[in-house]
């Protein structure tokens, strides 16, 4: 396929298709790991880019790149996957899929260069996954992020690889320093610092001499706090959506948005207000940021200009409403009625010039470009919003 094509999944259906000139390729039959996402590959050699998910279905990493696609087995059902700065290693770790409570240890660790996995056991409770460069010398390790308790646990790349056969449980050195309820990661290949969102800010570490070494925590520039980051790795930002208002989530007309940019070396932040109500994942391209925001009112979306000292708003169009919005008054995330719970998926094209948003249930695709609108159907409806990836670009090496 051609790289520069937009990925898109519908996991609700079990379908992946590419977009491109308004034209839909159907790719194949598989359920993406919702929260984990899609995985960019860094580039190896001469091959071009590549990109990988799991399929929550069959068990299987599913990597398309220049060799075709491969599936290597690993646990299901994926909660976090991410790779070291090469592309050679990806790591996987398990959720709680159709269980009302975590349950699964598993860890899977790939080698794409050689065709193979391996697992072992952690730590039950959706840990997130990186892989960071070590400081000294840049080895990499697998790093594990833990809550409730939360830590920070850290295991060498070989040993991992070595695992005896039979899942062993495998233990690595472990800090505690951090909040118990760490949602979203990063992670700066080029410096080795990596960070968490938490309740108390961006808490940053890096790993030194194969132990995790706390940085300094930055607060959040807003009141409220993030759930979820992007890394743009061309300058070492950290960006999220910080939010705020009423805790419950029943309110979340009333909740608040900011766009947050962090510097993971110095610390510096800048953030831009946003429309209230529901803001799911964002996309990030170029040196634009996009967030779509669902509301009563109206569901907007909004694009900021990164490289503006002052992030300043490019553009604000409202979005053609889903049939099936999330209720006010109600989770946004419960169904409504008979139609599932749905949002949007956003993302942003490498260059930053175009920005791509579902309209979740309606099997709609809304392309934004030079102060216009363009929709393509897909085959099939896009329930909870799908997913939405863009390759090219510099590469963000933890699942999205």
């Amino acid at each position: 396929m051609n790289f520069q094509e937009l990925l898109v999944a519908d996991y609700r259906a079990g379908r992946t298709y590419a977009v491109a000139d308004g034209t839909v390729k159907p790719l194949g039959d598989a359920v993406l790991a919702e929260h984990a996402g899609f995985l960019a590959l860094p580039r190896r050699g001469e091959g071009g880019a590549a990109w990988a998910f799991v399929d929550d279905r069959s068990g299987a990493l599913v990597v398309s790149g220049p060799r075709g696609e491969r599936r290597l087995p690993t646990a299901i059902p994926g909660e976090h996957l991410a790779c070291d700065a090469s592309g050679r290693y990806v790591v996987v770790t398990t959720g709680l899929g159709a269980n009302a409570q975590a349950w699964s240890d598993v860890v899977t660790l790939v080698d794409l260069e050689r065709d193979a996995s391996v697992r072992f056991r952690s730590r039950v409770g959706e840990p997130g996954a990186m892989i960071v460069p070590d400081q000294a010398g840049g080895a990499p390790a697998v790093v594990l992020r833990h809550r409730e308790p939360g830590a920070l646990e850290a295991l060498a790349l070989p040993r991992c690889l070595d695992a005896a056969p039979h899942v062993p449980r495998i233990t690595g050195e472990t800090v505690h320093g951090i909040a118990d309820d760490g949602h979203g990661d990063v992670v700066d290949q080029r410096t080795g610092i990596a960070a968490t969102a938490t309740s108390r800010g961006l808490e940053r570490f890096v790993v030194e001499g194969g132990v995790p070494r706390m940085l300094g925590t930055v607060a959040w520039p807003v009141p409220g706090r993030a759930y979820y980051l992007r890394l743009d790795p061309a300058t070492g930002r950290a960006v999220g959506v910080v939010r705020g208002g009423p805790p419950s989530p029943t309110a979340w007309t009333e909740w608040t948005n900011h766009l947050v940019d962090i510097d993971l070396s110095t610390g510096r932040t800048r953030c831009q207000e946003l429309p209230r109500g529901l803001a799911f994942r964002f996309g990030l391209g170029g040196t634009r940021a996009a967030v779509a925001t669902i509301h009563p009112d109206g569901d907007q979306l909004t694009v900021i200009e990164r490289a503006d000292p002052l992030m300043g708003v490019a553009h604000r169009t409202p979005l053609p409403a889903m049939s099936h919005p999330p209720a006010p008054g109600h989770l946004p995330w419960d169904p409504v009625g008979d139609a599932p719970a749905q949002r949007r998926s956003v993302a942003v094209d490498p260059t930053g010039t175009t920005v791509a948003v579902t309209r979740g249930g309606d099997g709609q695709l809304h392309l934004f470009r030079d102060g216009g609108l363009d929709t393509v159907t897909v085959p099939s409806p896009l329930d909870e919003g799908g997913h939405l990836a863009w390759p090219g670009g510099d590469t963000d090496t933890i699942g999205r």
